[in-house]
């Protein structure tokens, strides 16, 4: 069955139950027990049984049973299997209710924070400007971005993520070069446009999607992401850089922030630099590269959103925005415990086609 042809219309339950067992896939298995470790508390197999034991499902008064009875009859699940398992169909039913459901939640949420007063206030004090960030992203490791690519005027670049477009702008006005924003959020896109209508023709925003980049080889003088290449965005880590490597000039370069989290101290090799995913798919596709450790400066950020966030508390209250002040503070408390605990590094990767 072709989806695109054959829109698939899910309930709520069906969908529920689908994005679990999606999530579920990702996760390591015991070999013995074929248990999936959840908390300390819980360990499940993926099975009808198994998601009849998440909280979640009993919370939100789910009809478990009827629901993977149903996918299966879709063919979103494989039907004969004692194990859980999306079909192919199922897969990229998932990939394309995620981006749906990212999209929805960044539109809204972005949006709200950018029209709030406290949130301005918020990112100059834990930022150092206003750019609207969403992110660990503050003036010093965006200004390490500006120095490293030390672009020209006549530069076309891509910026993979944009959102608001407000960092776009920044490092447009500060290089001269010509830049498009791709994100897939398309309200958010809308903003961008109407807030840098004086600089048409040198920043262009459009709607695009990470796994399918719809430009022609060789393009770009630089492309950058900033906490964008991750897998709830993407697809495949290695079919996005080959395909980053593709569309850039054969003497271009990549700048990439993200984090490197692992969920377990016995994968803590993977916090090393070079041997990161990112560092791994970049050298995969003939990258050289560069990093720039931002731990410290990340754990610091993280330091400042409990703090700022709950100076500020009053006044996203009376906006009306108590909401976004609180899940500022639990994301800066979540990731503050993942660093304090080894289990995340960030970095700035710095690269190039090799030669």
């Amino acid at each position: 069955m072709d989806s695109s042809r054959h829109p698939i219309e899910l309930t709520e339950s069906e969908k529920t139950v689908l994005n679990i067992i999606n999530e579920l896939e990702k996760r390591e298995k015991n070999p013995e027990t074929n248990e999936i470790t959840i908390s300390n508390e819980l360990k499940i197999t993926l099975s009808e049984e198994g998601i009849k034991k998440l909280k979640m499902i009993s919370e939100k008064n789910i009809d478990s049973d009827s629901a993977i009875k149903s996918l299966k009859e879709r063919s979103l699940l494989l039907n004969n299997r004692v194990d859980l398992e999306l079909s192919e169909l199922g897969k990229d039913f998932c990939k394309k209710l995620r981006s749906e459901q990212l999209s929805n939640w960044y539109n809204d949420n972005l949006l709200r924070n950018v029209k709030s007063q406290a949130y301005a206030s918020f990112c100059e004090q834990v930022y150092g400007k206003n750019l609207a960030q969403y992110n660990v992203f503050d003036m010093h490791q965006l200004n390490a971005l500006i120095s490293s690519f030390n672009l020209k005027s006549t530069d076309l670049v891509l910026d993979l993520g944009c959102g608001l477009g407000k960092i776009t702008e920044y490092v447009q006005h500060h290089s001269g070069a010509k830049i498009i924003g791709l994100d897939f959020a398309e309200k958010l896109l809308t903003w961008a446009r109407a807030n840098t209508q004086a600089k048409e023709g040198k920043l262009v925003f459009q709607v695009g999607d990470f796994d399918n980049l719809d430009f022609a080889s060789s393009t770009f003088d630089a492309i950058y992401a900033i906490d964008t290449l991750y897998p709830w965005f993407i697809g495949s880590l290695d079919k996005t850089i080959a395909k980053i490597s593709d569309i850039l000039k054969p003497s271009g370069q990549v700048g990439i922030f993200l984090a490197q989290i692992i969920e377990s101290k016995k994968d803590s090799y993977l916090l090393d630099p070079s041997s990161t995913e990112i560092a791994q798919a970049l050298s995969n596709q003939g990258f050289n590269f560069s990093t720039i450790d931002f731990t410290a400066n990340a754990r610091s950020i993280w330091v400042k959103e409990i703090e700022i966030g709950n100076k500020l508390k009053k006044m996203f209250e009376e906006e009306g925005n108590l909401d976004l002040c609180e899940e500022l503070i639990n994301d800066g408390k979540r990731w503050l415990h993942r660093n304090d605990n080894n289990l995340q590094k960030r970095y700035f990767y710095h690269a190039f086609k090799k030669h």
